[in-house]
């Protein structure tokens, strides 16, 4: 099991990289998206947390900027009809900690909108993953009472990140009412203009 590889950015892709690491060898790495975008440049020496997929046909290697990401993206391909590129694409579209929060609170209307998570698939993350996945540090279960703000939102026609974004800045541990974090969460989304 490769667990981790460091090593120099040769080539980003839209679904991978390519990293030198040392004595000609150059791995060709599977990345969510999200992780890609976020690696500055070429040529710069990057950590990167590995899961080692065999198949009977292929071997390919699955990395994640973050050890929490790798944690969920091999409880994720556990599940029967999820396998590691849709397990990707849900953390291209989700963190670890909106995935933790989107299972434990049983919203499946939230897992259902990465793209190829049917209802059925969802459902069944949450079935067989609540209680299993550990809390990423920082974790605040909010998804519950800021899905109602998200979808208030994105009606008013906010892109869904920009919804997200503002309602997670909504402070917690105060009695508001919806009214009343929706006007707080548009407040967030005008200061940010």
């Amino acid at each position: 099991m490769i667990s981790k590889i460091s090593g120099k950015i040769y080539g980003k892709h839209s679904d991978h990289i390519e990293i030198e690491i040392g004595h000609g060898i150059t791995l060709v790495v599977y990345m969510p998206p999200s992780n890609i975008s976020t690696l500055i440049d070429e040529d710069r020496i990057e950590e990167v947390f590995t899961s080692l997929q065999l198949r009977q046909d292929s071997i390919t290697i699955f990395g994640f900027l973050d050890l929490q990401d790798r944690i969920t993206f091999e409880k994720l391909i556990t599940i029967s009809g999820v396998g590691p590129r849709l397990a990707v694409a849900i953390l291209s579209a989700m963190n670890s900690s909106e995935i933790f929060q989107a299972i434990e609170t049983e919203n499946s209307h939230l897992m259902t909108q990465v793209p190829g998570v049917g209802k059925r698939t969802a459902d069944r993350m949450i079935l067989e993953l609540k209680g299993k996945l550990q809390a990423p540090q920082n974790t605040i279960l909010t998804f519950e009472s800021n899905n109602e703000i998200v979808e208030s939102l994105t009606a008013l026609g906010y892109s869904t990140n920009e919804a997200k974004s503002a309602a997670s800045k909504i402070p917690t541990g105060q009695n508001l009412s919806l009214e009343d974090r929706i006007r707080i969460a548009l407040q967030n989304i005008s200061s940010n203009d």
